[in-house]
This record gives structure tokens, sequence and C-alpha cells, in this order.
């Protein structure tokens, strides 16, 4: 599907340390932290083991040192600066917000615990989103600085301020929204993000830190490298993660940036090549193979490139970029056009700085027909790290982005959001309390306004995985935008043995003729999806060698909202007595004439003898019942002729060929009803010889 995509590298994801380390050395005096013999021997020793790791300042150090310290401080828990090393080990980690009750604990035992006490308690406040509170303590912390100080420290600390006035703002509307963690069957106890999904929600692909012993280590983190994982979703759930493995995976970063389910193509981030580039690769045969760059228009030897999203046709590429061209600061999001050949991209385009803010942005995912588009930032009204934003394009410009506020955002980093066609499931990857690790894969089930909080059926398959969050959070509604569409799956099979087929599928745009998707059905299974935006006349087909094809005209009105058609097609082998309907060949009324509409299809047909050049087919002519036996004779014959007529202009022989016109005498469906008329009115191919 048309995705997100939109990932990025956790390893890129910095850390700030806004001020110097050396100011964070916090001295524990071995004489105030004794309180009896009984396990004080043991406890020094996982102080100064802490200490190793905490001095070496380093995100994964900090992390690893917590257990040493809480270990420590079940022994004294008065001790103030052991409450306080504790709480900057989690404001360097994560979760960040677990830091408030050792920094309150630390400045209640010794309000002087270190001069920088009150800006901890401010980052603790700010991660739980005690926003006012937090504002007081930055001020007070300030309020301690002058010269070179005030001067260095002033336009971080501003900045974290103005997020929490961001967040006052936007903790007063919550959306109503219910979010649940994907479960211990995707996430770990590592980081797991960047979720992308097949259009019907149904098959999973995303980016994870873990690893086992043996495993390389990325120096820069001491976490694991990357690796793609991808899981099917089931009856009872989502099945164990597994990792799609060699060649896409290696022993360096791989991350999944996007997922065409319609191609069977994964777009993904590899961090080994020119510092990180993107690259595609197929899946034919059950396994992933050519693998390929992106383009050198977006790929580039100076910058990293990091998260991509298509449009619903693909020809227009969104992504983000650490470039240096027309950067507005940081990240930034740009976008490249496919010419008309579908050849080449065009030079990068940055987005614009209605999108794009000094700060970094991230995460990008563009809506089908591109006029939404969504994306994290740290930039814009964003109440701390990434945050999500909602951007729709108006009167030729982006409108404002709009920060999507509570439950989905938080004081920390959200990223990575992604919405199914059905404008009712969003995924996203945040660090929460209620975490299996740092970085966790959620879902959201977004609420209507007049809906109640009774799940249907289908929601408790998607979303009764874990508990619901809190209902304070569930409030007011919020609006997720996205395009109109139609999905179409099912499987094509041997319409004789049943056996899989794997078989082209193509849709092709009535109106002007253009193929705008084309994708293969899955040789093991047949299955297929494929989607179809709204406002269009579809021509549709299922096409196999050796076999007659199958079309459908789907009309997918503008104001049609998410649905999905189950279509199981069985294709019929060139054979004798094989035949189908050519449900995209269209008259004007009442008459012969042939509509532009229907030369995509009569191509196709045409083609066929090409490749079986003895073959002779029946076209047959049919109308409904309305009108005498003799006009519906003489217009079933002569709309069979002009479809034969239009195939000899293409090349094919007279010889080939046959018109013959039934009347209404063999119909499909009843005369009686509209729909069934409608029906009766067909062209139909039949193989007589081959």
């Amino acid at each position: 599907m048309n995705s997100v995509k939109f990932i990025i590298a956790i390893s890129f994801l910095t850390f700030i340390f806004t001020f110097s380390v050396a100011q964070e050395r916090v001295y524990i005096k071995k004489k105030e932290f004794f309180t009896t013999d009984e396990g004080f021997k043991e406890a020094w020793k996982n102080i100064k083991k802490g200490n190793f790791l905490f001095y070496q300042h380093r995100p994964a150090s900090y992390k690893d040192a917590i257990p040493f310290y809480k270990d420590a401080i079940a022994y004294n828990t008065e001790n103030a600066e052991l409450n306080l090393i504790l709480a900057i080990c989690y404001l360097r980690s994560d979760p960040k917000a677990e830091a408030l009750k050792y920094i309150q604990k630390a400045i209640d035992q010794k309000e002087d615990v270190h001069e920088k006490a009150n800006f901890f308690l401010a980052r603790a406040l700010h991660h739980n989103l005690e926003f006012a509170k937090a504002i007081v303590e930055y001020d007070a912390y300030k309020e301690t600085l002058n010269g070179k100080k005030l001067k260095e420290q002033s336009p971080i600390i501003d900045k974290y301020i103005s997020e929490c006035e961001s967040g006052k703002i936007l903790k007063k509307k919550t959306a109503r929204i219910i979010i649940n963690n994907l479960g211990p069957q995707i996430n770990s106890a590592f980081d797991d993000y960047g979720a992308v999904l097949s259009s019907d929600g149904l098959r999973l692909v995303f980016t994870s830190r873990r690893g086992e012993k043996g495993d390389r280590i990325n120096p820069m983190d001491d976490k694991y490298f990357e690796d793609i994982y991808t899981s099917d979703f089931v009856d009872s759930g989502w099945k164990e993660a597994e990792n799609i493995g060699k060649p896409v995976n290696t022993d360096w970063n791989d991350a999944a940036v996007d997922f065409l389910d319609e191609k069977n193509m994964l777009i993904f981030y590899r961090g080994r090549e020119r510092g990180g580039d993107l690259y595609t690769t197929l899946y034919k045969k059950g396994k992933w193979k050519n693998i390929n760059s992106i383009s050198n228009k977006v790929n580039s030897k100076k910058s990293k490139e990091s998260a991509i999203s298509f449009n619903a046709d693909g020809t227009t590429m969104y992504f983000v970029s650490n470039m240096d061209d027309d950067s507005f600061g940081g990240k930034d999001i740009y976008y490249c056009i496919l010419d008309d050949k579908g050849k080449k991209w065009s030079k990068p385009i940055n987005i614009g700085d209605d999108i794009n803010s000094e700060f970094d942005e991230e995460s990008v995912f563009i809506s089908p027909d591109e006029k939404t588009i969504y994306f994290s930032s740290k930039g814009h009204n964003t109440m701390g790290g990434y945050d999500i934003f909602i951007s729709e394009y108006k009167y030729d410009s982006w409108t404002t982005p709009v920060n999507l506020g509570l439950p989905i955002n938080t004081a920390d980093d959200d990223l990575f959001m992604t919405i199914l066609p059905n404008a009712r499931d969003a995924y996203f990857s945040a660090i929460r309390k209620e975490g299996f690790g740092s970085f966790d894969i959620y879902h959201a089930t977004i609420l209507g306004p007049e809906k109640p909080l009774l799940l249907t059926n289908e929601d408790e398959l998607l979303a009764g995985i874990a508990t619901p969050i809190e209902e304070s959070f569930i409030e007011e509604s919020m609006k997720i935008s996205y395009t109109r569409m139609t999905i179409v799956k099912g499987s094509v099979t041997d319409f004789n043995t049943g056996t899989p087929l794997a078989s082209t599928i193509e849709l092709v745009d009535n109106a002007t003729g253009k193929l705008i998707k084309k994708t293969t059905s899955n040789k093991n299974t047949g299955s297929y999806l494929i989607s179809l935006p709204s406002g269009k006349d579809y021509g549709f087909s299922a096409n196999t060698d050796g076999y007659m094809f199958h079309s459908e005209n789907f009309v997918v009105p503008e104001a049609q909202d998410y649905k999905e058609i189950f279509k199981d097609i069985k294709l019929q082998p060139i054979t004798p007595g094989s035949k189908i309907i050519l449900h995209n060949t269209f008259f004007e009324t009442a008459k012969s004439t042939l509509r532009t509409e229907s030369f995509s299809e009569l191509n196709r047909l045409a083609k066929m003898f090409e490749k079986s050049p003895n073959l002779v087919i029946e076209i047959s002519g049919h109308t409904d019942s309305r009108g005498s036996r003799s006009a519906n004779q003489r217009l079933s014959v002569a709309r069979a002729k002009s479809v034969v007529d239009y195939l000899k202009a293409q090349g094919v022989k007279a010889a080939n060929l046959k018109a013959v016109g039934y009347n209404f005498k063999f119909p499909v469906a009843s005369n009686k009803t509209k729909e069934g008329r409608q029906k009766n009115r067909r062209v139909e191919a039949k193989v007589l010889s081959n």
C-alpha cells in the first residue's frame, strides 16, 4: 500500500546532551550512603558498577546503569545523590517519565542536591505532561544562570518552555481514540518501530533492534543493528514476527520504509552504503529478489535519506533527507516527480516552509491523492521531541500543520504514522510506560464523534490484542483525513483444477486508457490486492499466458467511502468452449458505436491472437428483453460486428473472427430488474478452435 512509510534508522535519533556532561558529575559519598552493615557492601558495589557506566555518557550506558542503581537504592531509598543520578539516567534513556519520582525525592531530601536540579525536575515534569509545573522549574533554573551560561543555554530552555506552552493547549482537548500496544508477537524488549502495512491491514512489515548473543552491535548506541521483520494478521491476532532474512537484511542497519503490496515491493533503508540510502526489493516465488537503489536523484553521497512515501500511481515520491539543497534546517521533506515516460525522476524539490521547520522533520506519509500529509517534527507546536502532524493541500499550498495531540503525541518521540484506507486504523511508534521495551508499535482505533465506545467484531480483532489506554484519554473526536478508496482482493485460479495462478492484474482508467496500476497475484496462493482511489471508471483485468483474460468494470464515485470488494477469479484455458464477458466494452446508448473506453480491453483481446495465431473466436452480442426480438437481434449483431471490425483494424485476420447476435436468448440475470438487464447487455468472446 501507499504508506509510509516512512521510517528512520533509530540510530539516527540523536540524544540532545543539552549542556556539558561535565556539569552532571554527581558525588555519592560513601559515608552519607551508609546506613547499616547489612547489605552495604553489595549496594556500594552496585553504585561503582553504575558509575562506571554513567560516566561513559552514552545513551546506552545510562540505560545499562539503571539496574545497578536501582539495586543500590533498595538499600538506601533516602540518599539524595543516588536518587538524582537515577533520575538523570532515565532522562538520558527511557522511559523518561520514570525520572520524576527520583528527582522529586532527591530535592525533597536535599534542596541544593545539584546546581541543575531545577532543570532536571523541569525535564521530568515535562515528560509527565505536567507542563505548567515544568515551566515554573525551567524559569527557576534560568534565573540561576548569568553571563555566558545564560547566553548558551537560553535558546534550548526557551524551546522547552515553548513546547510546554503548546502542551498546555493540546492537553485541554484530547482525541477520541483507543490505543493498543501490538503485543509480544510484534514488540520485544528492544526497539520496534516503523510499521508499514498492506492496504487491507493484514500484513505488517517493521524494523526491530532485537538480536541474539553474537549478533553485531552498533557502536553508536550499543544496540543491535536494525533488521526487518514481517507478520500476518490471522483470526487469533498477529502471528509471531519473523526476520525476513538475507539478502535484504545484512549485518548492518536495514529498516523497512514502505510496502507496496500491489507490486510486491518493499522499500527499505540500508545504512552502510554511502552513509544511508533507500532501496527496493521484489517478492518473487517466495523470496525477496532484485535489490536496486531507488534513484540517484534521491540517494546522494553527501546526505542520508531515511523515509519515503508514494502517491497512488507511484508518480510522486516524498522523502526525508538531510541534504543541504534549499534546507530550512536539519532534516527536511522533499519530493520528486516521475517523467511522462515513467523512467526518470526529477531533482528533489523541498516541500516548503509550510511543512519544514528550522528543526528536524521525519517519517513522512502522503495520502494517495496527495491532499493530506502526515509527518513528525521537532518544530512547529510540538509538545516535546518528535510530534506527529497533519497538513492538507488546499488552494495550491499546504495548510498550517496541526499537532495530532494526545493521546497520539506525548512529550517524547512519536513517529512513523501510517493510516489505513478505512481512515479508522492507524499505526505509529512511541515510547510508553506500558511498553515492552523502548520504541513499541501501537495501533490506534479512531472513533467518530457519534460512535459509542463499543467495538464491532472486526474492531475486536484489530484492536483487542492489548489493554486500551485509560478512559481519560478518550474525550473529543479526532478527524483523520484520508483518500476515499476501494480495495479489491481475492485469488486467481485455474477454472478447471482450482490451481493458484500467477496472473498479471492491470487497472486502467477507462476515460483515458492510461494504465494506472499493475501487480501480480501470488504464485503459491493466487492471492492479489489492488486499491482503487475514488472518482474514476476503472477497467480491471487478470491475464495469464495460455488463459482467457478476465475483466471487470468498477465505477467508484467520488463520494465512495472505504469499501472492500472480494473477487475470486477463475481463468479459463484457451480451449474450445471457453468464453469470457467483455465487461469493459461499451457502446453508445441503443447503438452499435464503440465508445473509446472500450479500446483498452479490445486491444488486450487482439494481443491474444499474436500468441495464438490459429485461435478462432466467436464475438457474440447480447441484449436485455426490452423491445422487440427483431430490433434486439439487429442491435446484438451490429454490436458484435463493431467489435470484430475493431479487432480486424488491429491486425486480427477475418478468418479468426466470427460475429453473431443472440438478442436476449441467453440471459445471465433476471430481466425484471435494472441491475439484471444491465448484466444481460453484454458482449462475449468464445473460443471455437485453437
